[in-house]
């Protein structure tokens, strides 16, 4: 009897290794590996737990096992430590809505080649992605404010980095031992003040900075003049067009002026630009966007298409990430095949059309529209509500036709519109109220 007993805890003992583990690791986050794929996974919101290299997280006995992380949207911060030394993570896909990461919190991440940062983080912390050996090139977007310390130091293989223009602070160490880096984008028109360490064991002479055109003799300061500099313009032309554009990275704005269907294809960005626009302003005489010509344009959160435009052509403004609010006016009668493929945070959408465009579900292939606002005309509520995948909105009525940032209140006075979590906010004589007229608190 002792040893059938025996032998039935040894059979539970080791049948147990094989379910998952799981427990909290922020105040409203849970973690779960799961041992048949090996996977860590990271669920809830808000803040995530500091951990220290004497206080590792509860998932580290699984440091050598795990290949993947599944990291949910909802969480706002990545603590310290958090992934330290997961040296078998493929790859690594920081979700929408983190605004920090910790120290060290992918240090040792060894096998992951690509780090797309989204928009939203504003400090990257001391150690975060050292020792990444396989990682080759890093795309942040505007918005970062600090590379910390040691950030990236001996990613012996990464060749291609970008620095927003809104980094004020890079600290020592930054890109130590970086020696296959080959390519830096530095988009701010006064550089940053960096020590001669920050990028130690770089062979400067055989990397290539690229700084604006306008920008060029402001790099003659201490570390960055001992690259070798190119330049690149921040203006230029649509070929074959009377339509020119202008970036600028200070303010993460981008200007379109002109006349006439944007070609298609005919990015004007090329490599990281498209990560430094936070804001895009098109011009009154655009009659259509062509094929993929904002493509991830992975920072911007807000879109005007002006009247006039009468087109939206397949997968403009695809993969724009970070975009939460989208205005349509009535004269754009065609919307092609993913337009707005993996908008994911797409929240609000203002349709002027009092007639729904006849549109595929892959429009908005990628977004919960169940979750997302539709604003339409008075008196088209009906229509949409009847309309393919329009109907599959929130649906309500705007209070009045006009655009949202041309509300015109002839005997009332507007201090400000502002727009809050995708949504329009008017202060009329000391009140908030919404897009319906509704008073808010």
């Amino acid at each position: 009897m002792r040893k059938l007993f025996t032998l039935f805890v040894a059979l539970a003992a080791s049948v147990g290794t094989l379910f998952a583990e799981s427990g909290y690791c922020g105040a409203n986050l849970t973690w779960f590996y799961n041992p048949s794929d090996s996977s860590l996974t990271i669920s809830g919101t808000g803040p995530m737990t500091n951990y220290s290299e004497n206080n590792h997280a509860p998932w580290y006995e699984y440091y050598d096992k795990i290949t993947s992380l599944n990291l949910e949207s909802g969480m706002t911060t990545i603590g310290d430590y958090a992934f330290f030394w997961l040296s078998k993570v493929e790859y690594i896909d920081i979700p929408y809505g983190v605004t920090s990461i910790g120290d060290y919190a992918f240090s040792g991440c060894a096998a992951s080649e690509w780090l797309y940062i989204p928009y939203g983080v504003k400090t990257i912390g001391q150690s975060a992605f050292a020792f990444c050996i396989s990682l080759l090139r890093v795309f942040m977007p505007y918005g970062v404010t600090s590379i910390g310390g040691g950030a990236f130091g001996f990613c012996t293989e990464l060749y291609d980095v970008a620095i927003p223009a809104t980094v004020k602070t890079i600290g020592d160490q930054a890109f130590y031992y970086c020696s296959a880096l080959r390519y830096i984008t530095n988009y701010a028109t006064n550089p940053q003040s960096i020590n001669a360490n920050v990028f130690e064991g770089v062979d400067k002479t055989n990397c290539s900075l690229y700084v604006p055109k306008y920008a060029q003799a402001n790099y003659n300061k201490p570390t960055w003049i001992e690259f070798s500099k190119e330049t690149f313009e921040s203006s230029g032309g649509f070929e074959g067009t009377s339509l020119h554009y202008s970036f600028d990275f200070e303010t993460g704005t981008m200007t379109i002026t002109g006349t006439g269907l944007m070609p298609d294809y005919d990015l004007p960005a090329g490599g990281s630009e498209q990560n430094q626009i936070n804001k895009l302003v098109l011009p009154s005489g655009l009659t259509g966007i062509g094929t993929y010509n904002f493509v991830h344009f992975s920072a911007l959160t807000f879109l005007k298409i002006p009247d006039g435009v009468a087109i939206l052509k397949e997968g403009a403004f695809e993969e724009c990430y970070a975009l939460e609010t989208v205005e349509i006016p009535s004269s754009t009668a065609i919307i092609e095949d993913d337009v707005f493929y993996y908008c994911y945070s797409l929240k609000t959408v203002y349709n002027h059309a009092t007639v729904p465009q006849s549109i595929n579900a892959k429009v908005f292939d990628g977004v919960d529209i169940s979750k997302c606002t539709l604003y339409v005309p008075q008196g088209c509520k009906a229509a949409y509500e009847a309309a393919p995948v329009w109907k599959d909105f929130i649906i309500k009525e705007m209070a009045r036709p006009e655009g949202i940032d041309n509300i015109n209140h002839k005997s009332e006075t507007i201090n400000h519109k502002f727009i809050k979590d995708g949504l329009l906010f008017i202060e009329r004589n000391g009140k908030i109220i919404n897009v319906l007229g509704q008073p808010v608190r």
